[in-house]
């Protein structure tokens, strides 16, 4: 008997060892296929972190175009400026207005307005304004309305 239940304990204790090996390979299995999930998530976001700095040169580089558009577009002062020095001395300017698209709209009372269409052909920058419309006033001048997409 005491061979028996030697052999019963020996068989208990292989059973437990058993048991034991199954449960640390059980977790083993468990903790090995959370460490890959884990890492895949990491690696999703590694990929997210590492586009990231493409999106972010992206984004600057449409700042900076639209910076550099911004001051490729002169000033309504220096269009105004270049107008005084090309336009005869008897124009007054009555209106000037930039448009959201760029476009600039000018209002101007002449008593000439072919003398106006001279000088304005006459510079190749000035000669982007294109008259929408004149009118006759009261006072024999003559209203004529530009407008001109500047550069």
């Amino acid at each position: 008997m005491a061979t028996l239940a030697s052999g019963r304990r020996q068989s208990r204790e292989a059973r437990k060892t058993a048991n034991w090996a199954l449960f640390a390979g059980g977790a083993a299995a468990i903790i090995i296929a959370g460490s890959a999930a884990w890492q895949a998530r990491n690696a999703r976001a590694e990929t997210h972190i590492l586009l990231m700095p493409n999106e972010i040169v992206m984004r600057d580089w449409e700042r900076a175009d639209e910076v550099a558009r911004a001051f490729a577009v002169p000033s309504l002062e220096t269009v105004l400026a270049a107008l005084r020095t090309h336009l005869p001395p008897e124009v007054q300017l009555v209106e000037a207005s930039r448009g959201e698209e760029g476009t600039l709209r000018l209002t101007i009372d002449t008593s000439d307005p072919d003398a106006l269409r001279g000088a304005l052909a006459a510079d190749r920058w000035m000669a982007r304004f294109h008259e929408r419309g004149q009118e006759k006033r009261e006072d024999g001048k003559i209203r004529v309305r530009l407008a001109g997409d500047l550069p």
